[in-house]
């Protein structure tokens, strides 16, 4: 296949049928003309074969091991649940497959170890992890704001990031502890991203919190909260209970700024703003045009195939101790909870 301007588009098949596959590659292919979508599999069949029918996929692959060994493929896409991610990246990797794993792309350090000893290998094929908000360029912009000391020093990050789950997930890898699932393995890697983007991630001091009280014991709220050797202090609070709220909202010596509805663009094309958020002063910093995330992550991975854009591997690698130390500590502090309760 050829795109507009006469050159090959890479060929990408689909591991994995669930409704992440319809707004991360299925939609943006349409806008991103680097690629077209040639193939699916699924460990149901049928499953696959509806969304086949729907988007015009034209082959089904009977098992997701045929689908990796299709001469066809310059790469694929993992929409599996959570705790399968590095699995089928590594085997995708093995087969010559470039791979865009959905987030997060390893649950625990071991994980990500057997990851960096799979790229390791010569003539690896490229490997990204699908976290779309790292694709727009709000975040280079705020961060170049907190650099320039334009406002003074920053002193505090809050970052909250609820999205209430409908019917308490049920049936979805999001409840069920085995497959990863629970509130900060699924929305606290977009904090993770942010804070390493804007102020790096070497805190000297870890701190996090969750009852774990949701099914199967998945943490359902969780709060954690960083502090960095200058004294800015970053907190966040991701839940599946509370209301919609996607924001950050950083306090400076003279001003306090916010990002707010940052999810909005998974939904379609629509504005970033930064504001200003003083009693006196409500007034847009910044204003984007109005770009869809998944649109900029697939064009995106096109360039990381092509060699035009660097993986940044080191940096994910960094997300997934960070985010593994932070998991523990909750856990720890559940641990010593229980124990002291009795």
């Amino acid at each position: 296949m050829k795109n507009g301007c006469g050159q090959p588009a890479y060929r990408l098949g689909i591991l994995g049928s669930s409704n992440i596959a319809v707004s991360a590659l299925l939609e943006p292919a349409r806008y991103v003309e680097k690629v077209s979508i040639a193939a699916i599999a699924n460990r149901t069949f049928e499953k696959a074969a509806k969304m086949a029918e729907t988007y015009q996929i034209p082959y089904v692959a009977g098992s997701l091991e045929e689908l990796l060994e299709l001469n066809g493929l310059d790469g694929v896409y993992i929409a599996l649940s959570n705790e399968l991610h590095t699995e089928w990246a590594v085997r995708a990797l093995h087969a010559g497959k470039h791979v865009l794993a959905e987030k997060p792309i390893a649950l625990k350090t071991e994980d990500a170890e057997r990851l960096r000893m799979a790229k390791e290998r010569p003539g690896s094929p490229k490997l990204a992890e699908g976290l779309m908000i790292a694709f727009h360029p709000w975040q280079q912009a705020l961060k170049s704001i907190v650099d320039s000391g334009q406002f003074g020093q920053l002193h505090r990050i809050r970052t909250r990031i609820t999205v209430p789950a409908k019917d308490r997930h049920a049936g979805n890898y999001r409840s069920v502890k085995a497959k990863g699932g629970g509130v900060f393995a699924d929305l606290g890697c977009y904090w993770l991203q942010f804070l390493q983007v804007l102020v790096g991630l070497q805190p000297r001091e870890v701190t996090a919190q969750s009852a774990f009280d949701g099914p199967e014991g998945c943490d359902w709220t969780f709060q954690a909260a960083l502090k960095y050797a200058d004294g800015l202090e970053a907190e966040c609070l991701t839940s599946f209970e509370q209301p919609f709220q996607a924001s950050h909202t950083l306090y400076f010596d003279h001003t306090v700024l916010t990002i707010p509805d940052f999810f909005r663009p998974v939904k379609g094309f629509y504005k970033i703003k930064i504001r200003h958020d003083l009693p006196d002063n409500r007034s847009t910093l910044c204003e984007f045009e109005p770009m869809n995330y998944y649109v900029n992550q697939l064009g995106a991975f096109a360039e990381i195939m092509s060699g035009q854009r660097a993986e940044q591997l080191e940096a994910t690698w960094e997300r997934v101790q960070m985010q593994s130390i932070i998991m523990d500590e909750a856990q720890l502090r559940r641990v010593y909870y229980e124990a002291n309760r009795q």
